[in-house]
């Protein structure tokens, strides 16, 4: 062994980044377009939605503020909402839907035709996550779905777990997309996804550029969860000095660390080396993690301001306060104002557009959810005993109260 080989220092490190925005193609010989390269992308978004408590709080908050109060009843939508043939009303369906669409970037219901075919006679909602979208087929294959692709009308897949699609209970079934002209078939799917610039056949939940943020969210509190069962245990490195294995001999010791500590699982992380020496007994050397309450501290304060700005929502509306700044009353109604205008009116008008257009069919009337209005300053009860204030104390408040409600009229006005 020559000198350079013999004083040659072998330093492994772990990494497990992924690639976490996936890919709509048709490839393959399945007649569906995989939904992710596993055909399970919904799965690790529910994933993010259960381990993230920022991100969960968004989305929570999100849905209530879309939802509404419910569907607004006018005498004429009343039956129409009630959905008499269904499982659910229409109050609730909406609140499902409005759950898909902050997870998912999309959502879906079942509906079913009269008898006669003139009405819609119930309304079902369909977890997104489970719907696939078909392939186009060829003409020779099947005519009359070929014919009915090329007039625009959708055909999707259903399993009540894309994981088990081999077992007969879980096998996909053809469904219809919603037609007017084709409603021979009785039960059809209105499939209605965000539009997302570059993304076919399927679309991406509107935090997607944050996603990455949302995953450390996940780890930092499985990192601090088993230090804790690990009884925060300090890193270390472990210098082998008894000579260099062979490179078969360091790969498998380096896969049987990699799987025992590499991850948030493990909290303590392990470093080896290996190097030329007399000496026999493996050095222990613990790592300084003196900084590791600052650089956490500043992780969550970026996670916060990251996940908050992908789903375009202030802080302040999930109670999340900024840093050396003092929230107010005035501040969390502007905010919400605010977010209710740009965000989520959008949101409850692609629910409205969809219900209204199965209304329209029914002759159902006009379908509006019920917006939830922020808190103003001013509706905020406060008992004070002004029996011993001077007058000009009276009118000074008076006039605030005159202001704030003046304010509040100008911005509902724009």
């Amino acid at each position: 062994m020559d000198k350079e080989e013999k004083n040659k220092i072998n330093l492994f490190t772990f990494s497990n980044n992924v690639n976490n925005t996936p890919t709509f193609t048709e490839s393959g010989k399945k007649n569906w377009v995989n939904y992710g390269e596993d055909n399970n992308y919904p799965l690790y978004l529910i994933e993010l939605l259960n381990k993230s408590s920022k991100h969960n709080s968004i989305i929570k908050r999100k849905t209530d503020m879309s939802a509404g109060g419910g569907w607004e009843e006018t005498g004429t939508n009343d039956s129409f909402i009630l959905n008499e043939n269904g499982s659910e009303n229409l109050n609730k369906i909406a609140f499902k839907n409005a759950y898909d669409l902050m997870v998912y970037g999309g959502y879906s219901l079942l509906i079913t035709w009269s008898k006669d075919r003139k009405t819609i006679a119930r309304i079902k909602y369909v977890d997104f996550a489970k719907i696939r979208i078909a392939k186009e087929v060829d003409e020779k294959d099947d005519p009359e779905m070929f014919k009915r692709q090329e007039d625009d009308v959708d055909f999707f897949y259903y399993s009540a777990d894309w994981t088990q699609v081999r077992k007969e209970k879980y096998k996909p079934e053809l469904i219809q997309g919603f037609s007017i002209k084709y409603n021979d078939e009785p039960t059809q799917l209105i499939y209605v996804k965000e539009y997302r610039p570059g993304v076919d056949y399927y679309t991406l939940p509107d935090y997607i550029s944050a996603v990455d943020w949302i995953e450390l969210d996940k780890e930092i509190a499985n990192f601090h969860l088993n230090g804790a069962k690990n009884g925060f245990t300090p890193s270390m490195a472990i210098n082998f000095k008894s000579g260099i294995p062979t490179q078969e001999e360091q790969n498998r010791f380096h896969r049987q660390i990699q799987d025992k500590f590499s991850g948030t699982d493990n909290a303590s992380k392990v470093f080896i080396t290996y190097s030329e020496d007399a000496d026999k007994t493996p050095e222990f050397v613990t790592l300084n993690a003196n900084d590791n309450d600052k650089r956490f501290i500043e992780l969550e304060e970026a996670i916060s301001t990251n996940v908050s700005i992908a789903h375009r929502i202030p802080p302040v509306v999930v109670g999340v306060l900024v840093s050396g700044k003092l929230g107010s009353t005035n501040e969390l109604y502007e905010a919400e104002s605010l977010f209710q205008r740009n965000v989520i009116d959008q949101k409850q008008y692609s629910i409205e557009q969809t219900f209204q257009e199965i209304a329209d069919i029914n002759n159902a009337g006009e379908m509006l959810l019920i917006r939830t209005e922020p808190l103003s300053p001013f509706m905020i009860e406060t008992e004070i005993d002004i029996s011993e204030w001077e007058d000009d104390q009276i009118e000074e408040v008076k006039e605030q109260i005159d202001e704030l409600e003046s304010n509040e009229k100008n911005n509902n006005e724009q």
